[in-house]
């Protein structure tokens, strides 16, 4: 039976750091299910296959990190199976639909480049996601960081989500994400061709460090369908850039959990990139003393660097309830059952 435990270092830092900022109600614009059954290879795609509190994400396991990390707060959120190159879609994709429909979530499909077209329209219109989610793993031809917007997603896919007023979830590639000017010129001239379709850029743009969110908001066009979600990032600095000089109103929370971010560890700057540190990677030497445990799981980090942000900036309680609640009901309004 699995359990999740909280050290007093969790407690300090939620209590402090996080808590006094979040409103009574979340909605999180960005989790993942992971069903182990449909990732065969999984010890070989994926980042802590080897963990049992990270692998096997039904969706009671993922509300049950909810409850966890955010107690006593009303928390929902929109729902993807979890891309890895071995993932079978479509047996996931019904198993997220199958069980987020009963709970009113939104949810995303998760879409790759060669998918036939007639085969999407037909699962889209019987299971109703709300989003379309494509992943740079999912390319060929070409190194997956090399992968342009429309490789990741054709626009034969773009027009079916646009036809249906569907959402598409960008983890962009290049080394730049969001920051890169091919993707900037792609997102741009996408948004406008395609208006009903809603580009939620994941992972502020997939701009985890400072410099490469600054060149996303010089460049990126304020849209009314272009939106970004704060999942993963750990970088303080990346929040001041995006809440100082882009809309707070399309700026929506989203955690990553479980699997990315329900890891003790952060994600970390390290020159003109960024790295996985894990709780184990920062041990101490053999021989020195025990010490008690001082990390904190990576959704905190992400949280708490956030939340400075926002305190800094003395952004207004209406507005961190927009970018925690509001922004992603308003999104996907439409496949939410009302809360009071």
């Amino acid at each position: 039976m699995r359990s999740i435990t909280l050290t007093d270092v969790d407690h300090q830092i939620y209590n402090t750091e996080i808590k006094p900022w979040l409103p009574r109600r979340i909605f999180d614009a960005h989790t993942h299910m992971l069903i182990n059954d449909c990732h065969p290879e999984m010890q070989k795609t994926m980042f802590g296959a080897d963990d049992p509190m990270l692998i096997d994400v039904d969706l009671p396991w993922l509300q049950a990190w909810w409850k966890a990390l955010l107690p006593g707060i009303d928390v929902r959120g929109m729902v993807m199976g979890y891309p890895t190159t071995d993932v079978i879609t479509a047996d996931e994709n019904r198993i997220v639909a199958e069980q987020c429909q009963p709970e009113s979530y939104p949810f995303a499909w998760l879409v790759k480049p060669k998918d036939d077209l007639k085969q999407l329209e037909a699962d889209i219109e019987q299971y109703r996601p709300a989003v379309l989610k494509p992943y740079m793993c999912w390319v060929e031809g070409k190194p997956m960081n090399d992968s342009t917007v429309t490789d990741l997603i054709p626009e034969g896919q773009l027009a079916l989500a646009d036809k249906y007023g569907l959402a598409v979830m960008l983890h962009v590639a290049k080394p730049q994400g969001m920051g890169d000017a091919e993707n900037l010129r792609d997102i741009n001239r996408l948004a406008d061709t395609y208006p009903n379709c809603q580009f939620v850029l994941a992972h502020c743009g997939r701009c985890f460090i400072t410099p490469n969110a600054e060149l996303m908001v010089k460049t990126l066009n304020r849209a009314d369908n272009i939106w970004m979600d704060t999942s993963a990032v750990c970088d303080a600095g990346v929040f001041l850039t995006v809440l100082k000089h882009y809309d707070r109103s399309k700026i929506l929370f989203g955690t990553d959990l479980v699997t990315a971010v329900a890891f003790r560890g952060n994600y970390v700057r390290m020159g003109s990139s960024w790295h996985v540190c894990t709780d184990a990677m920062v041990a101490r030497p053999s021989g020195q003393a025990a010490t008690p445990q001082r990390s904190t799981f990576a959704a905190y980090e992400g949280m708490a660097a956030l939340c400075f942000a926002l305190r800094f900036l003395e952004v207004s309680e209406a507005e961190r309830n927009a970018i925690f609640y509001e922004n992603g009901e308003r999104l996907y309004k439409r496949y939410l059952t009302p809360t009071d």
